[in-house]
């Protein structure tokens, strides 16, 4: 995800602490956050100790938290909110949710020098903010991975198993991660806390009947020219979604994993779109 150009962090200070506002931040402070500013990105937004902004008062700590209710609509800081939600069309904690609202990569009432910092606001869906801890984990391979700083999409991982279920018809669906040969474990399982922690596997199976009910048509239309058409189609899909939106879009894994499926694409496909699908 592509962060927010921004000329010099010093302006949003400046808009959030004018020097004529008594109870604002010195001159000096705003030095100390920009230097913090610099560590967080060197950092690339993982908590740790020197992040915690002990060089400023507990005071002037309070004031940059409580500088984020500039960002609401209509205050000082508001076209910083409304640039921030333009950077993605998609929720990219979750891949399909709504960009409604921002949440703090690390935690502002824990990490307060960075509640204005643009690089630790990320746009993001109501739902995912709700499921995001109180408090980063005190383990590495559980922190979160920074939709800024950090690029995961060079591996190609998210994988969707899908199945008929004999007894009903129905789809069945496992979305699971496959751990690339070149990819650092740490990172690799980083990426597997975030698919827990957000609760992906079961919320990406739920998006599939809203997903596929769209391509019904094309998949009658291919089908009538036989199943292995379909199943190029399926595939064609797979590949046309992964150049668009990236290796790991769970629309792109499901595809992949439906042009896998010999019944599926065998006929199965008619009935499993009519039946609400099943994690697998």
């Amino acid at each position: 995800m592509n962060r927010l150009q921004v000329d010099s962090y010093e302006e949003h200070l400046d808009i959030a602490f004018p020097a004529a506002a008594p109870a604002g931040l010195t001159e000096p402070e705003k030095a100390v956050l920009l230097q913090l500013y610099v560590r967080y990105e060197q950092a690339a937004g993982r908590p740790q100790p020197n992040l915690l902004g002990t060089e400023l008062t507990e005071a002037s700590l309070l004031k940059v938290l409580n500088a984020y209710d500039l960002i609401q609509e209509r205050r000082r800081l508001s076209k910083l909110r409304t640039s921030l939600k333009l950077l993605a069309e998609r929720c990219p904690y979750c891949g399909y949710g709504t960009i409604d609202e921002l949440d703090h990569f690390l935690q502002k009432d824990i990490y307060k020098a960075f509640s204005v910092f643009p690089l630790n606001l990320v746009p993001c869906c109501g739902p995912c903010n709700r499921m995001k801890p109180k408090q980063p984990s005190a383990l590495a391979e559980q922190h979160q991975v920074h939709v800024y700083l950090e690029d995961v999409s060079q591996y190609d991982m998210l994988r969707a198993d899908v199945a008929i279920a004999p007894a009903t018809g129905g789809l069945l669906i496992g979305f699971r991660l496959q751990q690339p040969a070149h990819m650092p474990a740490e990172l690799f399982n980083r990426v597997v806390h975030h698919m827990t922690t957000f609760k992906l596997r079961e919320r990406f199976v739920r998006q599939t009947n809203i997903f596929l009910a769209g391509l019904e048509t094309a998949m009658d239309d291919a089908f009538e020219a036989g199943p292995l058409v379909l199943q190029q189609y399926l595939g064609r899909t797979a590949a046309s979604i992964a150049r668009r939106a990236g290796n790991n879009d769970w629309r792109s894994a499901l595809m992949a994993g439906l042009s896998a499926c010999p019944a599926f694409f065998g006929g199965a496909y008619k009935q499993a779109l009519g039946s609400r699908p099943e994690a697998g």
